[in-house]
């Protein structure tokens, strides 16, 4: 995979859709950011993250098929990804939040933004970005963040970490060509925070509900049940997990 490194940029997803558009040929891509001006996460949120301490990266994945009907199998097949690399520098604890948060401990320490694009000949193709807080040790006004050196008290190489996330993130488009929903949606419930449990649940007017955690639809929703076996399934816009 071509690595591109950049000093400073906005965004690294925004970088990186405007260099795939004048390359001839639609490989895979990474552009690493030593600096993350404006990165964006879910919710339209910033992610805020200081120079030179942790990962800030883009990904293109070309060669996805009927990406517009299997959104959300990319989305778990890159948290999976992420964490099983995580797993490997023995980081504590981890779960993937719904629908694309990375934790340690109920810490949130990586967040993914997934930005789907179809190419001039029709096939399917992803931009895939990633923060991850690696060495960072102070997170001010986010007391649900931190990084894998606080759950570690380990000092990493980030190129090193880099380089393992690329071979993982390589694997991907074939994964999705050839693994069905259901065998993705596998092992991402093996690793759901919260699958199978009573959760606090925030609504956009600030309301609380209790409801069981029951899995994520092939759209990507959360599917909640509530009293009376009620199910209910939400977007990332409708709902928000409390913990």
């Amino acid at each position: 995979m071509k690595v591109v490194k950049v000093d400073a940029t906005s965004s690294t997803n925004s970088f990186l859709k405007e260099y795939v558009k004048s390359r001839s040929e639609k490989k895979s891509y990474c552009v690493v950011a030593y600096h993350q001006i404006e990165g964006r996460g879910q919710r339209g949120t910033v992610w805020k993250t200081e120079a030179g301490k942790n990962l800030t990266f883009s990904v293109y994945l070309p060669g996805l098929k009927a990406i517009h009907k299997d959104t959300f199998k990319l989305s778990a097949l890159v948290a999976l990804a992420l964490k099983k690399v995580l797993t490997t520098y023995d980081t504590p604890k981890l779960s993937i939040k719904w629908p694309n948060d990375i934790l340690s401990r109920h810490f949130k320490i990586g967040g993914i933004l997934i930005e789907n694009l179809i190419t001039q000949n029709r096939e399917g193709a992803s931009v895939v970005g990633i923060g991850l807080n690696v060495n960072q040790v102070s997170f001010p006004d986010l007391p649900k963040a931190s990084s894998m050196r606080l759950m570690t008290d380990t000092f990493y190489d980030l190129s090193s970490i880099l380089d393992d996330i690329l071979f993982e993130f390589e694997k991907i488009p074939t994964l999705f060509n050839t693994l069905n929903y259901n065998q993705v949606i596998s092992d991402y419930y093996a690793s759901l925070f919260k699958y199978n449990k009573v959760t606090m649940l925030q609504f956009p007017d600030g309301s609380l509900a209790q409801g069981l955690i029951r899995g994520v639809d092939n759209n990507g929703k959360l599917i909640v049940e509530f009293e009376e076996d009620r199910l209910e399934s939400f977007d990332i816009k409708e709902i928000q997990i409390k913990y």
